[in-house]
C-alpha cells in the first residue's frame, strides 16, 4: 500500500521552529530534502521509497511506500492510502515539478552523459534562449516520455511554467577540498495528458519522473477532468 501526506511543519511550538531555523534558513537549497528524511527515519540505512514536492516552505505533499511517521510537537501529518487508479481514454489535468535532462552517447565510451536539457539546448543554438525556445524545449522532453509513461498529453493545453535552479551540497571525498554543490534545473509543468497505458501511468505516480527525485521532483498529480 501506498500513502498521500500532506506534511505540514508547525508554527506553534518551540521545537518546530528550532527546526525552521536550521534546516529552511539553509545557504544550500537541499533543506527541504532533510526535513521531509526526518519523517522516514525509523530505518537510516533503508533505500528511498518516497517522492515529495514543497508546496511552500515548510508544507509538503509525499507519496511513500511507508506511512511517515514525524514528532508531534514538530509535524502535523494528514494521511490516507494512495490509489490513483487511472482510467483509459479519461483526461487527467496534472501538474509535475521535474528537472528535464538528455543522455548524450560519448565516442568511445560506454556511459552517456547526462546534460540539463535546457542548457543543451542553449549550446546548441549558440545563444541564450528566447522564453518561447526555452518553454518548447523543456515541453518537448516532458512530451517524448508519453508514451513510456503510457499517456498522451495535449499540445495546447501544456506549459512549463516555472524555472529555477536547485543546489544541492555534496559529500567532501577524502583528500580532495570541498565540494561545489549540484545544480538541478526545476521546471514546473502543468497541463492535460489522457491516459492510454493505467497501469504504466500508475506506475510513473508512485516511482517518479527524471532526475532528482530525493531532493523534491519528479511527483507528478493528477486531477481528475469532467466529461
Amino acid at each position: 500500500m501506498s500513502f498521500l501526506t500532506l506534511a505540514e511543519l508547525r508554527r506553534d511550538t518551540p521545537q518546530a521552529r528550532a527546526y525552521a531555523r536550521l534546516l529552511l534558513d539553509s545557504s544550500i537549497e537541499d533543506s527541504a530534502h532533510r526535513l521531509v528524511w526526518l519523517l522516514f527515519g525509523d530505518k537510516p540505512d533503508a533505500e528511498r521509497d518516497f517522492l515529495f514536492r514543497e508546496a511552500e516552505p515548510g508544507r509538503f505533499l509525499v507519496v511513500s511506500q511507508r506511512q511517515p511517521a514525524g514528532e508531534e510537537a514538530i509535524w502535523s501529518l494528514k494521511s490516507r492510502p494512495y490509489q490513483p487508479a487511472p482510467t483509459k481514454g479519461r483526461r487527467y489535468g496534472f501538474s509535475l515539478r521535474a528537472n528535464p535532462t538528455v543522455s548524450l552517447s560519448q565516442p568511445g565510451r560506454a556511459r552517456s552523459l547526462v546534460r540539463d536539457v535546457l542548457l543543451h539546448a542553449k549550446k546548441q543554438a549558440g545563444r541564450p534562449l528566447t522564453p518561447e525556445e526555452r518553454e518548447a524545449a523543456a515541453l518537448a522532453w516532458l512530451t517524448a516520455r508519453g508514451e513510456r509513461m503510457g499517456v498522451t498529453f495535449d499540445p495546447m493545453l501544456c506549459q512549463a511554467k516555472r524555472y529555477d535552479l536547485l543546489k544541492v551540497s555534496r559529500k567532501k571525498e577524502k583528500g580532495k577540498g570541498s565540494a561545489h554543490p549540484a545544480e538541478f534545473t526545476v521546471v514546473d509543468f502543468e497541463g492535460v495528458l489522457t491516459v492510454d497505458d493505467p497501469a504504466a501511468l500508475e506506475t510513473t505516480l508512485r516511482s517518479g519522473i527524471g532526475k532528482g527525485r530525493a531532493y523534491g521532483l519528479g511527483l507528478m498529480l493528477l486531477r481528475p477532468l469532467g466529461d
